[in-house]
């Protein structure tokens, strides 16, 4: 299955060093200096409001939180993935981010997933493939 033709995201302030890390073939979350807190792109701490971060490579394992197969498109870069899974994924780093979801089927809740890092044209984007049994 090829995503060449996927639309890419265009990084903006807060998800700049998300995407430059995947361009380097890394997962990475961002650690907030003041409480912990772990997040994935943002410019302030959802739990505390401090605004430095401190950059985390993840492990890149999780646990599929949510997925949906989607059957019909709207938009015609998919037109040739349909029918796919994409799903919201919660990182052993507790971050959760959607994703699409890779490999053989079926998907579902609490199932273990990895992390794979899937060239989209000239960018990088993160997919999740099952990788055992339901936690």
């Amino acid at each position: 299955m090829s995503y060449d033709k996927l639309p890419v995201p265009d990084p903006d302030l807060a998800s700049a060093l998300f995407f430059a890390a995947l361009d380097a073939g890394q997962l990475e979350i961002q650690r907030c200096a003041r409480c912990g807190t772990p997040h994935l792109a943002v410019i302030l701490c959802d739990a505390c409001g401090g605004d430095v971060f401190l950059a985390e490579r993840a492990t890149g394992s999780g646990i599929i939180y949510s997925a949906t197969r989607c059957h019909t498109v709207h938009h015609p870069a998919f037109a040739d993935l349909a029918p796919f899974t994409g799903g919201i994924v919660e990182l052993s780093e507790g971050p959760r981010l959607f994703a699409p979801l890779i490999g053989p089927g079926p998907f579902a809740v609490g199932q273990a997933v990895t992390a794979e890092v899937l060239r989209v044209g000239d960018r990088k984007l993160v997919a999740f493939r099952r990788t055992g049994a339901t936690v």
